[in-house]
């Protein structure tokens, strides 16, 4: 049986970052794609919001359409101890069938300090933008977050976007690879805790 995945964004680098996941994870899937209200700001900022966004986005997903496996992925930014900002991305999955939950974080990285003043509206005749539209601007692109992202350019190259969010998916995905062994039993038990519970608040 071909599991049914539904990622809450239509963003192409989501999607194949959750394709890849899965089928590393369980083989053949099928996804579909929906946009899906996450319940936060444009651009999140903490891991709290982030991981709020990711896990909402996920049991939207998951209304949407008759899956297996609904998925939500959120990219947020928080402040650094050195003063400047860091992108940090949250992963959300919940399961149909019982409703367990279970939330990664993805490593975080420094953004550059002009695209931080840009979040953060202290640029000089520039209002406050997310993050997408900050690394449009200093990188000179387009629809930047549709490919690279702010990951590619800050690595040159070294790490690309959807693999920056498999990696976190497949971390996310660890719950739901031991039903047969109980690892995992009573983790994410319920809607609420399996969101509570998320690595991104840690």
């Amino acid at each position: 049986m071909v599991l049914r995945i539904a990622v809450g964004s239509k963003n192409p680098v989501k999607v194949e970052a959750t394709r890849r996941a899965f089928e590393a994870a369980f083989g053949a899937v099928e996804i579909s794609a929906h946009d899906v209200p996450s319940g936060v700001r444009d651009q999140p900022w903490g891991d709290d919001e982030t991981r709020r966004g990711a896990a909402t986005r996920a049991v939207g997903a998951l209304a949407a359409a008759a899956a297996d496996y609904g998925v939500g992925l959120e990219g947020g930014v928080r402040d650094a101890a050195s003063g400047g900002l860091d992108s940090v991305g949250c992963m959300a999955i919940v399961r149909a069938s019982d409703r367990r939950q279970s939330v990664a974080r993805t490593a975080s990285f420094p953004l550059p300090p002009r695209v931080a003043r840009l979040l953060r509206g202290d640029e000089p005749g520039y209002p406050a933008m997310e993050l997408g539209a900050a690394d449009d601007l200093v990188f000179g692109e387009v629809g930047s977050k549709r490919r690279g992202g702010a990951v590619a350019k800050a690595t040159n190259g070294l790490v690309e976007r959807a693999g920056y969010y498999e990696h976190a998916l497949l971390c996310a995905l660890a719950p739901f690879l031991h039903d047969a062994t109980g690892l995992y039993d009573g983790h994410g038990d319920g809607a609420a805790r399996g969101v509570e519970d998320g690595g991104c608040s840690r």
